[in-house]
């Protein structure tokens, strides 16, 4: 009985994750960052030479296609359970307004100065974490929030001469992003990654679709086809290991990691379209 008493006082809260789901969730954030800088570099590409609703038309249908190839013969009719479908409606179309948005953005702005912008997301998730998902949020965090949110004005400079209003395009992408993540939070514990991640990509693909007949540019070549592909593909790998993270680990610890996507930005910017961030981006 002694030992069964010093077991339980040693125990961790019920509230806390483990170390082990903690790590596991940094993981999948940091590999759904990756899939994500890839994405937004093939979407500025394709952008140049086709309508932004195409675009996100193909980013939705082909990560449907990818992930009923990988996660239907595993899952079957399970991928198509849902405790709170409700949500997970809203939750798929903030993730087609933050992609619609996002994706008109870059088709004028670097990679990485959309990309600094659009990580005030994890300000706002750590900000609203503690009234939507009532996870505690200490200090140190809200210090870093209000440092964040005067980097993101340096970087936006709304006052400035050569204020770029399509900045303002991320902004809102940014706020459709942050809530996307609060939701993965809130409900990503009862239900299925596999079939949250399908349900994104089924509300976005039934959204884009009424739209494609009135822009559509039909591929002149092979590998444009191939980027369209990859682009679902990466889409649905990266939004299933968003969902993991969000299930297992609080959104305040998990959000700051996507400012990964920052450094992935500013490489592929550099490689692919010689865009060098300037000095009040870096400085934001």
């Amino acid at each position: 009985a002694a030992r069964f008493r010093a077991m339980s006082v040693k125990a961790p809260p019920a509230s806390t994750p483990p170390t082990d789901r903690i790590l596991r969730a940094i993981v999948a954030i940091l590999l759904s960052v990756a899939c994500f800088s890839v994405l937004n570099a093939i979407s500025k590409t394709l952008t140049e030479h086709y309508p932004v609703v195409q675009v996100i038309w193909a980013r939705y249908v082909f990560a449907f296609v990818f992930m009923m190839a990988l996660f239907l013969p595993r899952s079957g009719k399970a991928l198509f359970r849902w405790h709170n479908v409700g949500s997970q409606m809203v939750r798929g179309l903030l993730l087609f307004f933050s992609s619609y948005l996002y994706f008109h953005a870059i088709a004028y702005l670097p990679l990485a100065t959309a990309a600094a912008i659009s990580l005030t997301s994890p300000l706002v998730v750590t900000a609203l974490s503690a009234r939507f998902l009532g996870e505690p949020v200490g200090l140190a965090r809200w210090v870093a929030v209000c440092i964040g949110f005067a980097g993101a004005l340096i970087v936006v400079r709304p006052g400035h001469a050569h204020f770029e209003w399509h900045s303002l395009l991320v902004v809102g992408s940014t706020l459709c992003s942050a809530f996307y993540q609060l939701y993965s939070r809130r409900y990503g514990q009862t239900e299925r990654p596999d079939a949250s991640a399908t349900m994104a990509t089924i509300v976005g693909t039934v959204v884009a679709t009424p739209m494609l007949p009135f822009e559509w540019a039909t591929p002149a070549f092979g590998w444009d086809w191939v980027l369209f592909v990859a682009m679902g593909v990466l889409a649905g790998v990266g939004h299933y290991f968003v969902t993991i993270a969000y299930s297992q680990a609080p959104a305040a610890t998990i959000a700051p990691f996507n400012y990964g996507q920052l450094i992935g930005a500013a490489i592929l910017g550099y490689l692919i379209f010689d865009n060098i961030p300037d000095f009040w981006t870096w400085v934001g």
